[in-house]
């Protein structure tokens, strides 16, 4: 029995610090990962031609992964995420490096989740608000197109599941089933019609895990968005 409750204790202990060594090993990379990105674009905006604007367009967002195990029914049936359509809207700052190489931080408040296939005649969605923060490298690969690459904080604000059957319509508080953050990486294109106005369309791919539960089942946010961005000033 003494030899039992040893072993416990020196398993518990070695999981603890294998976790605990885990958490400081992506912590550290994530620091590492920001501190790049803000040095560079110190750097950058020492000399460089900064344009400010604002931005915002529609988002096309679902949650991939084994979401089954996450979002269930009151019978207990899960239920597979679909893609669904909301908004987001923000700020952005673009430091021009070169005549084709340019920096773009953005602030960005954000409307995700998924759309959920029901076994009823009802409907049901995952309603996420989000503030992210994309890091964009952009490149002029030729006069006026644009294409850009970069990763992508996510902070989760709230989160809601609404349920519609007939003139029912019932809201459930979603927030403890995510985790507040999010790490993603972004694709995307955009072309300026004018100096000012910009078409832009942009892939979001998460990389961490979202599900605040089961970490055998990973989910990630996954989300297309076109929108206009409008050129408010030039430094």
């Amino acid at each position: 029995m003494i030899l039992f409750k040893q072993q416990s204790i020196e398993n518990i202990y070695f999981s603890n610090n294998y976790s605990l060594g885990y958490c400081n090993k992506q912590n550290s990379i994530m620091k590492k990962l920001i501190l790049g990105i803000a040095l560079f674009g110190g750097l950058s905006a020492a000399n460089a031609q900064i344009d400010l604007g604002v931005k915002g367009g529609l988002n096309f967002p679902t949650i991939s992964g084994d979401s089954k195990e996450l979002f269930k029914n009151d019978a207990g049936q899960g239920e597979q995420s679909k893609f669904r359509t909301d908004f987001y809207v923000g700020g952005y700052a673009n430091y021009k490096i070169t005549d084709q190489i340019s920096f773009q931080p953005e602030l960005l408040y954000s409307k995700q989740g998924a759309g959920l296939k029901t076994n009823d005649n009802s409907k049901a969605k995952i309603v996420t608000h989000n503030i992210n923060i994309p890091l964009m490298g952009r490149y002029e690969i030729m006069e006026g197109l644009n294409l850009e690459f970069g990763p992508q904080l996510g902070f989760l604000v709230s989160a809601k599941k609404k349920t519609e059957e007939g003139k029912l319509d019932q809201k459930e508080k979603y927030g403890d089933n995510f985790k507040t953050f999010d790490l993603g990486l972004n694709f995307g294109a955009g072309y300026k019609v004018t100096d000012e106005i910009e078409i832009n369309a942009r892939f979001t791919k998460g990389l961490s895990n979202i599900s605040n539960f089961n970490t055998n089942n990973k989910i990630t946010n996954t989300y297309f968005s076109i929108g206009v961005a409008y050129k408010l000033a030039e430094m």
